[in-house]
């Protein structure tokens, strides 16, 4: 390693490896206004929903859709597929059966495509059933997430000694045993916990995050800081990304919020808060990921208000529509006339763009704690 004499021999902040931290105890009370005050705004809009005389039909569809984009984009921001212009938004709205080789811009068949993202979709549901179950994190829960997440994931790419990519059969649900470090573009190596300290370093990981129950952290920090720690530790062979972003959901679930989604369109940026956290900013990826949410919450309020209002036809994102719990594909059955024609629009994006989640409904076995528990 480099006595930082040249510069060109000195490795970026973050690319060397360096074992797990607990949370600085100054961070303890950090938190993101407009997270804190969209949550605030929908636990109190929330009960109105509750009335059994409302009709919520439209608004747990809606919800439904969007679990879709969760699973969707964590695969998609890997790289492990990437959808035509258009098809994101028909998946999220229309689920997962009428995945089309046409789908992909990528050689992806199809049998794969959907496999990796009904994976991913109930590796989310499992994460539900965690919560609630009330099971704390433990290495064999996210062995089990992992194993869940890979079932269509044959292999991963690899460097041979002559410096070749080469694909290595995938290791599901069990720890790394060889050196996972990626070579950047400029060169340099990102360096991640060697295989032989992997279960020490989750160890402390989880030892850290249990301490952190009598903390009281809000989601948004909770959610940096496991994503970012998990991150730097890189225990599996591939899918870390994946399994971080279980993680960054966690806190959210826990506290019946509204999950941050990152899609594909954002991922340098969502790489760059990373750096950031990585040069020891963690407040900065937190902001990041309180932005997300805020914008998830203001988008369920908006609706919510519009359905005790009586409004309950909005437009997807592909174009067709759902009108009191019954969803019309675009050129499909005509929508009935007396619904009316406006949507609520999320503030700062267009309307229903398919990238405003908002918390999950997910069908029975899998009945976890949601916003409207």
């Amino acid at each position: 390693m480099s006595n930082g004499s040249n510069p060109e021999d000195v490795k970026p902040v973050g690319a060397v490896w360096r074992p797990v931290r607990d949370l600085h105890p100054s961070l303890r009370g950090f938190s993101h206004p407009g997270a804190r005050q969209a949550a605030a705004r929908w636990r109190e809009i929330r009960g109105a929903l509750e009335n059994p005389e409302i009709d919520r039909s439209s608004m747990d569809l809606w919800m439904l859709s969007q679990k879709r984009a969760f699973a969707i984009e964590t695969g998609q921001i890997e790289g492990l597929y990437l959808l035509r212009r258009g098809v994101t938004e028909t998946l999220i709205a229309e689920g997962f059966e009428g995945v089309r080789g046409a789908h992909s811009a990528t050689s992806v068949d199809d049998d794969t495509l959907k496999g990796l993202l009904q994976d991913q979709e109930a590796a989310l549901e499992m994460l539900f059933a965690h919560i609630r179950d009330e099971r704390p994190l433990a290495s064999s829960a996210l062995k089990e997430w992992h194993a869940l997440m890979t079932r269509h994931q044959a292999s991963a790419t690899g460097i041979d000694p002559f410096g070749n990519r080469v694909e290595i059969p995938l290791r599901r649900g069990d720890w790394k045993i060889r050196p996972n470090n990626p070579r950047r573009a400029d060169g340099f190596v990102h360096e991640y916990c060697p295989p032989e300290q992997v279960q020490s370093e989750i160890d402390n990981f989880l030892r850290f995050h249990e301490s952190h129950r009598e903390l009281k952290l809000t989601p948004e920090l909770e959610a940096a800081w496991l994503h970012h720690e998990f991150v730097r530790i890189h225990p599996f062979q591939d899918g870390n990304g994946r399994i971080s972003r279980l993680l960054m959901a966690y806190p959210f679930i826990k506290a019946g919020e509204f999950v941050p989604i990152i899609s594909t369109e954002a991922k340098f940026d969502y790489i760059g808060a990373l750096e950031v956290a990585d040069a020891g900013d963690l407040p900065a990826f937190s902001n990041y990921l309180g932005d997300l949410a805020t914008a998830r919450c203001n988008a369920a309020v908006v609706r919510a208000r519009s359905i005790l209002e009586g409004r309950t036809h909005f437009r997807h994102g592909n174009g067709g529509v759902t009108s009191k719990g019954v969803y019309y594909p675009p050129h499909g059955e005509p929508v009935p006339t007396t619904a009316p024609e406006t949507q609520p629009e999320t503030p700062g994006q267009p309307a229903d763009d398919g990238g405003n989640p908002g918390p999950f409904e997910i069908p029975d076995p899998f009945k976890p704690p949601s916003p409207f528990d």
